[in-house]
């Protein structure tokens, strides 16, 4: 049932006997909380001061203020009134404020909280008899002002409160019936409003006590969980230190030992070195044949589809732009597994003529968008600065990798970053000045930012493999030694000033290969149609329904097939009614060069094509003894292949 009634009424969490233990009756600790006692009640005897002092202001405040009223109301008898509040009363309230800056405050607060409360309540009922003799019962009032600074401003004991209010609740009572002519029913209903007073007043300072234990006996939990802590985190300190040491004593000894085998393992380690090098290379080729194999199943149908949407537009349509943004981003894709597939490889990169100013657009026009609003592109793009012979790829990711840089020194600020493309007439003098320059002309590209800048020291350093500045997870420090590495293999050379606070500016020097300000002709070559038939297999069912899309839209018949044996199973069943096989290399259950060998078989004189994700996988001489007329590597080019479909059918005889 008490359960049941401080949960309705909301107290149940005042004292859960989980947590605090107190006596019911007098609240104190009780068991093994009951050491806690002492304290609590010094904590709270200090805690008493200051509200002490507030109530004893505010009382003495309110008690003489009344004084206006009583030459008003009672005329008569305001004399003797005024001798119970100055004379009596206050002295008594300005003493008990005086004392509570006392030591001895603290040893008797509750003795001096219980004495104020008393005179000053035993001064309101000692009014009250003294204006009844003039027919005014209305100074009862004041006593209720008693009661509320009694059970809640000074901090009074629970008992000590209770022994109070009901001694003045009696002594009203008395002296009422007694020595007063108020009625009976007057009497009663002030009696009984006195006496809700005090039992509301009972409860509220009962709460509040609880209240003070709770959150006391809460603090003393958290500062022996405090003291826990300190005493674990001394204890994992020690045993840090201990560890240290040891293994600062191990790594000593072992230092030790790797000098004295140093000498005897120097020649082995290079060997390892070499053998790692080349077994790295080699695990590298094979991942990134396998990344160029998934990848190009990802390009070939965003490929097919854009072409096949560019066919269908025409060129003032809105949606043309968009397209062909998504066509140039794929075909910038399928570059960039190109260049994993060359590195793996080890061979040269196919240079060609390039206009800088082009691959500079593109590049910005990739970053506007991840960059943040508070940096300014400015470009200084002069057009006429002639063509340079490099990777157009690796030209994309030079500019890329600097403008980055250059966004994330002026990430916190903002700032401006600056492309400039121009000419320059390298002298003997600028020679002597950077070494890998020679007298000729250079097409010089500036990227400058106004960002944190760098020291001497720094710049000293920029170039060097995995030497960053940036925050751990930041960056690799691999961005700008790749870049350097790059335009070294142009012939080229690149310079960098900066200043702290500045900012800093990049110059990149490529070898002018042509003034011709020709663009490359663009491949605007119509589509190649016919109306033959094809069996188009791969086990990608993207790419097969790509595949019909693509080939019917150019008025081929087209048969799909995702599975090899069920291709062949078709082409059994009628071998004469194709004209033209296209199969991919890499598939369960048979290969493409298999696949067609078998056909072959039933019919020499079929035309085939197989498309792979990377040429490694079949070489020209295994395709020329399969009788493959071509090889396709991924992604397919709608224009490009539409021509070589068309090239095969025309011709009776291809060399792969």
């Amino acid at each position: 049932m008490l359960k049941n009634f401080k949960k309705i009424f909301g107290i149940d969490h005042l004292a859960s006997p989980n947590t605090v233990r107190l006596n019911r009756l007098n609240l104190s600790f009780t068991g093994d909380q009951s050491h806690l006692e002492n304290e609590f009640l010094k904590e709270y005897a200090h805690k008493s001061q200051g509200a002490f002092r507030f109530a004893m202001v505010l009382a003495l405040i309110f008690y003489d203020l009344f004084a206006l009223l009583d030459v008003n109301l009672v005329p008569e008898v305001y004399k003797q009134i005024w001798f119970i509040r100055f004379v009596l009363v206050s002295p008594v309230l300005i003493i008990a404020f005086f004392f509570s800056f006392s030591k001895l405050f603290l040893k008797f607060g509750q003795i001096t909280i219980n004495i104020v409360w008393l005179i000053t309540g035993g001064g309101i009922i000692y009014m009250n008899v003294v204006m009844s003799s003039v027919g005014i019962y209305s100074y009862y009032a004041g006593l209720m002002l008693i009661f509320f600074f009694g059970y809640t401003f000074v901090r009074a004991r629970f008992l000590n409160a209770v022994f109070i209010g009901w001694v003045l609740f009696f002594a009203f009572v008395f002296t009422s019936y007694f020595y007063t002519e108020v009625g009976t029913d007057h009497l009663k209903i002030t009696s009984a409003f006195f006496l809700s007073a005090n039992l509301i007043g009972m409860f509220i300072n009962y709460t509040l006590e609880i209240n003070d234990r709770r959150d006391f006996y809460m603090r003393k939990l958290l500062e022996k969980e405090q003291e826990k802590v300190i005493a674990a985190n001394e204890s994992l300190e020690r045993r840090v230190i201990e560890r240290t040491l040891q293994l600062t004593k191990t790594n000593k000894e072992l230092n030790k030992e790797i000098k004295r085998r140093l000498q005897f393992e120097e020649e082995r380690n290079n060997l390892e070195s070499q053998l790692f090098q080349m077994q790295k290379l080699e695990t590298i080729g094979t991942l990134a044949g396998g990344i160029a194999h998934d990848f190009n199943n990802i390009l070939t149908p965003i490929l097919g589809y854009t072409e096949m949407a560019l066919e269908e537009l025409s060129d003032d349509d809105n949606l043309r732009y968009d397209i062909e943004q998504i066509n140039n981003a794929a075909i910038r894709a399928k570059d960039l597994v190109q260049q994993i597939l060359t590195f793996s490889r080890q061979v040269d990169i196919d240079m060609k003529p390039l206009q800088l100013h082009h691959v500079i657009r593109e590049v910005l026009s990739l970053v506007k968008a991840s960059f943040p609003a508070n940096i300014e592109i400015i470009q200084d793009l002069n057009p006429d600065c002639g063509t340079v012979l490099a990777d157009a790829t690796q030209i994309h990711q030079i500019i890329m990798n600097l403008c980055t840089n250059a966004s994330h020194a002026m990430a916190e600020f903002g700032g401006t970053l600056k492309i400039e493309l121009f000419t320059k007439e390298v002298n003997r003098n600028m020679v002597r000045k950077i070494p890998k320059l020679k007298v000729k002309t250079y097409v010089c590209m500036s990227i400058s930012d106004t960002g944190h800048g760098m020291d001497k020291e720094t710049m000293e350093r920029i170039f060097e493999p995995f030497f960053t500045k940036k925050e751990v997870g930041s960056g690799s420090g691999l961005g700008l030694s790749v870049v350097h590495g790059l335009v070294n293999s142009f012939d080229g050379a690149i310079t960098v000033d900066s200043k702290l606070g500045k900012g800093s500016t990049f110059t990149i020097y490529l070898p002018q290969h042509s003034e011709s300000q020709n663009k490359a002709a663009i491949d605007n070559e119509k589509l190649k149609k016919g109306k033959e038939h094809i069996l188009f297999i791969d086990d990608e069912e993207e790419i097969t329904f790509m595949g019909k899309r693509m080939l019917e839209g150019l008025g081929y018949t087209v048969t799909v097939h995702t599975n090899s044996l069920a291709a062949f199973e078709n082409f059994v069943s009628g071998p004469e009614k194709f004209d033209l096989v296209v199969s991919d290399q890499t598939m369960p259950n048979m290969l493409g060069t298999d696949l067609i060998s078998k056909m072959k078989e039933l019919r020499p004189d079929l035309k085939t094509i197989i498309i792979t994700g990377f040429g490694d996988s079949i070489t020209e001489e295994i395709a020329k003894d399969k009788g493959i007329n071509a090889i396709v590597i991924k992604p397919l080019i709608l224009s490009k292949f539409s021509s070589l479909i068309r090239k095969i059918l025309d011709k009776k005889e291809l060399k792969a």
